[in-house]
């Protein structure tokens, strides 16, 4: 036989080989699902797997994870996807985190309300009376309704308004600080958006209104809700009860005046 034939035969031969054996080896034999939080979630693991397109018998090099998490996310909306992982050679692993509700803001032209985490996504959809969410368990943001689509469950509240982008700007000051997820209903009684400016009510009744367009760092922003009212004792603690945040970051109870020019 011709010499070209054998070592031609021969790399065929090798690349069917490869081929067979990595389609044994490298296909997806197990699937883990791992929920990094200690909150008690339900979720069903057959219908996650479905909804990312994960499945066994599949090779561990198809599996689009990126498409797969956005496609969890949005079908489980309470859920998280840290990451999807590929243990090699046939193994997967799904990272999972909880989702904490911080906010509740009016739907427009609805009865409802959209629930909201740290990243501004609806992770649910409630009524006014949802014993659920109480003004107690999230803070209610008046003075602006998120206009979504027919079924905003699962959207991220992404648009250029001032609004949403000073409030994602507060509360990424105050993440600085571990004021994150059930700290800030903690701390926070209720936010306002009054013409062009936002007012943050303390559980301590202090309310800290901030300019809409305002450069927030995260040391003044916090410097005026922990350093000024919650280093007051007793009494002194009644006043100020408002603290205003001038055009230059300055935070001053007797800022009023410049405050309204």
């Amino acid at each position: 036989m011709n010499k070209r034939l054998i070592i031609i035969f021969v790399c065929i031969a090798v690349f069917v080989l490869t081929l067979v054996v990595g389609a044994v080896v490298f296909t997806v034999s197990d699937v883990n699902i791992l929920l990094q939080s200690d909150e008690n979630i339900a979720f069903d693991k057959a219908k996650i797997l479905e909804t990312g397109g994960i499945k066994k018998g599949q090779s561990v090099f198809t599996i689009d994870r990126e498409q797969a998490s956005e496609k969890i996310e949005k079908q489980f909306p309470k859920l998280k996807v840290i990451k999807i992982e590929r243990v090699f050679p046939n193994k997967v692993r799904i990272h999972l985190d909880t989702r904490k509700a911080i906010f509740k803001m009016a739907i427009a032209n609805t009865d409802s309300f959209a629930v909201l985490d740290r990243e501004f996504k609806i992770i649910d959809i409630i009524n006014d009376g949802s014993e659920v969410y109480g003004d107690d368990i999230v803070v209610p943001i008046t003075g602006y309704s998120y206009a979504g689509g027919e079924n905003p469950l699962g959207d991220f509240i992404n648009n250029d308004s001032p609004e949403v982008n000073s409030l994602k700007e507060i509360l990424l000051s105050l993440e600085s600080f571990e004021v994150v997820n059930e700290r800030v209903p903690a701390t926070f009684e209720s936010i306002k958006i009054i013409d062009n400016t936002i007012h943050i009510k303390s559980k301590l009744g202090i309310t800290l209104v901030v300019r809409m367009g305002t450069n927030i760092s995260a040391k003044l922003q916090c410097d005026g809700i922990y350093n000024v009212f919650y280093t007051m004792n007793g009494d002194d603690r009644q006043l100020p009860n408002y603290l205003y945040m001038n055009n230059n970051g300055d935070i001053s109870n007797s800022a009023k005046l410049e405050f309204d020019k």
